[in-house]
C-alpha cells in the first residue's frame, strides 16, 4: 500500500500546477455529480415507497378480512364429530327428497365417518344438482365418482362417494 501511494505521489509531482488543478477539479466534479445521484435515486425511491405504503396497508386489511372470514367460515363448518351418523344421513336425504330423487334417499349408505356412499341411477341433470346442493347445504364434497350410462336416456348409474372436509 505504501509503494503504491509513493507512485501516485510520484506521479502527481511530475504534473504541471495547471494539470493538477483541473484533475482536481474533475475529481470533486465526479464526487458532486456521485452524491447527487445518490441523492436523487433516494428521493425517488422515497416517493415511490410512499406511493405504496397505501395501497400495501389496503392489502393489508383486505387480506386480514379474508383470513377472519375464513376464520368465521370454518368455525360454522361442521365437522365429523360434529355430525352423527343418522343427522348426516337424514339431512342428505332430505335434500335428495327436496331435489326429487326419492331413489336416491333410499340408497345413501353411512360408509365411516362423515362418509356417503350412493349407488344408484337417476337422471343425471337432477343428479348433478343434488350433488352441487349437498356440497353447498350439507358440506359433503364428491371424493370420487364413477358413472355409466343407463338404459333409460338421460339416466345415469352412479357410484359416488361423498365425504366431509376433515374425513378426507
Amino acid at each position: 500500500m505504501k509503494n503504491f501511494i509513493e507512485r501516485y505521489r510520484v506521479l502527481w509531482a511530475a504534473r504541471p500546477p495547471r494539470e493538477q488543478v483541473l484533475l482536481a477539479a474533475l475529481a470533486v466534479f465526479i464526487v458532486a455529480a456521485v452524491l447527487a445521484q445518490l441523492l436523487w435515486a433516494s428521493h425517488q425511491a422515497r416517493t415511490r415507497l410512499q406511493k405504496q405504503i397505501p395501497q400495501l396497508r389496503h392489502q393489508v386489511e383486505t387480506l386480514q378480512r379474508k383470513a377472519a372470514d375464513l376464520q368465521q367460515l370454518r368455525a360454522q363448518q361442521p365437522t365429523s364429530t360434529q355430525v352423527d351418523r343418522g343427522a348426516l344421513l337424514a339431512s342428505s336425504a332430505a335434500s335428495a327428497n327436496a331435489a326429487g330423487l326419492p331413489e336416491i334417499a333410499k340408497q345413501l349408505q353411512q360408509e365411516g365417518p362423515g362418509r356417503l356412499r350412493l349407488r344408484a341411477t337417476v337422471p343425471f341433470d337432477r343428479w348433478l344438482a343434488w350433488a352441487a346442493v349437498l356440497q353447498r347445504d350439507v358440506r359433503l364434497g364428491l371424493v370420487s365418482c364413477r358413472i355409466e350410462a343407463a338404459d333409460a336416456p338421460g339416466s345415469v348409474k352412479i357410484d359416488a362417494l361423498f365425504s366431509l372436509p376433515e374425513s378426507g
